[in-house]
């Protein structure tokens, strides 16, 4: 199969630390500062204007957790979900089955790790109605999914399943996310890649030890674009991965006999809450 040629990017680089900050968020303890967006993180002046913040725990028994906010600067919705509590307990807790996604009229072959989509059948039922009423409050604004680790694994699902139901267009969404582990099979990476998302961008820190996880040879594979911090700490922007599944030769896979937790839990300088 000849390999699909990548789509222009348009992106501004300097924003990834921005939209860090707003998945980070999603880590935090304290409830009460997302109504009044009062956290360390809350507080930078580049998404201090954010408004109409909705903390979203999992119904059933609030170990799993989002949020839904407006950035009128940006004009979008934030859909955010946390990580894992610690780089450990996702390493032990690993599970590597996959299950066929199930979204009506998808491709034979498309996989997704079972334990990814339980999570964000969890949280589904909470925000999804608020993602629908922050759409109808905001007409015209765009949607970003947001999220560090397991956080951009489960909003990558989420907004595949919000795409296939019509509920948020592709071509007015975007996926920013940092540390994500890989989701589903190769052709589920292809078929991501088919939806026409308005932005994709996967963001891997030096030699961050969960985008190498659960391991290719079982046939998971990470969707176009990943842009690298490289040991220098600069941005590589053209890793050659490309819409058919074709994992980057030239970027964080360099990396793979010297994986590292540290570097999993500090972007651009930015650690996650305790």
């Amino acid at each position: 199969m000849t390999a699909a040629p990548a789509p222009a990017i348009a992106i501004d680089t300097t924003s990834f630390s921005t939209y860090f900050r707003y998945a980070a968020i999603a880590y935090s303890s304290d409830i009460s500062a997302y109504g009044t967006w009062s956290c360390p993180l809350c507080l930078d002046a580049s998404i201090r204007d954010t408004t109409n913040v909705t903390f979203t725990p999992s119904p059933d028994d609030a170990q799993e957790q989002g949020y839904i906010a407006v950035s009128p600067s940006l004009k979008t919705i934030i859909f955010a979900v946390r990580g894992s509590r610690t780089v450990e307990e996702w390493l032990n807790n690993l599970q590597i089955w996959k299950k066929a996604l199930p979204i009506t009229n998808r491709p034979t072959g498309v996989e997704v790790h079972s334990g990814f989509w339980d999570v964000w059948t969890q949280l589904r039922p909470i925000m999804e109605p608020t993602l629908v009423r922050h759409l109808n409050a905001n007409p015209g604004y765009t949607v970003t999914f947001v999220g560090h680790s397991l956080g951009g694994a489960v909003t990558q699902l989420a907004a595949v399943d919000f795409a296939a139901r019509g509920i948020v267009p592709a071509s007015n969404a975007q996926l920013i996310t940092f540390g994500q582990p890989r989701v589903g099979s190769i052709e589920f990476s292809q078929y991501f890649s088919k939806l026409g998302f308005k932005q994709v961008v996967r963001v891997i820190n030096k030699s961050d030890i969960v985008p190498h996880l659960p391991p290719a040879f079982l046939d998971y594979r990470h969707q176009f674009h990943e842009y690298w911090i490289n040991k220098s700490g600069v941005l590589i922007t053209n890793c050659n991965d490309d819409t058919n599944g074709k994992e980057a030769t030239n970027c964080a896979n360099t990396q793979i006999t010297k994986l590292s937790v540290p570097d999993h839990l500090s972007y651009f300088g930015i650690s996650l809450p305790k």
